[in-house]
């Protein structure tokens, strides 16, 4: 009967590791960072975005890209790119540290620069996971 118990509980050792292990990995590969919200503004106060728009006058002088991230890892970082005409012009990291975490980057604007433009949200792995397109005329 001592032989019994001690393989039983060998054996539920072995299965509590293994599913240990499953929870770990399922975590670590189902863990998520996606963007709530997403505006580009002429402004920024009390961490809200102020004059949103998807077109802009060329000598609006500066540009903000503000997103709401949620997460189920923190602290992470997710990286706002800006495009102009499909040329990278900045790349700003930016730190989340909440499950729900507001955020913004900027981007001064050169009257020359009229056109194309958007801003991707990549998560820290890289990830794509959102994107805004605006106009500067």
């Amino acid at each position: 009967m001592r032989n019994k118990s001690a393989l039983f509980f060998r054996l539920l050792s072995k299965m509590s590791l293994i599913i240990l292990a499953i929870l770990i990995f399922s975590t670590a590969v189902l863990a998520k960072t996606e963007v709530l919200r997403i505006n580009v503004a002429k402004d920024i106060k009390n961490l809200e975005p102020v004059e949103t728009g998807k077109t802009f006058n060329n000598d609006i002088g500066k540009l903000y890209c503000f997103t709401k991230i949620k997460t189920d890892e923190y602290p992470t970082k997710v990286v706002h790119v800006w495009l102009y005409n499909d040329n990278i012009i900045a790349e700003v990291p930016l730190e989340v540290n909440s499950t729900t975490w507001r955020t913004y980057s900027s981007k001064k604007i050169l009257p020359k620069w009229v056109g194309n433009w958007k801003v991707e949200i990549y998560s820290n792995d890289g990830e794509l996971i959102d994107s805004v397109e605006f106009n500067i005329k």
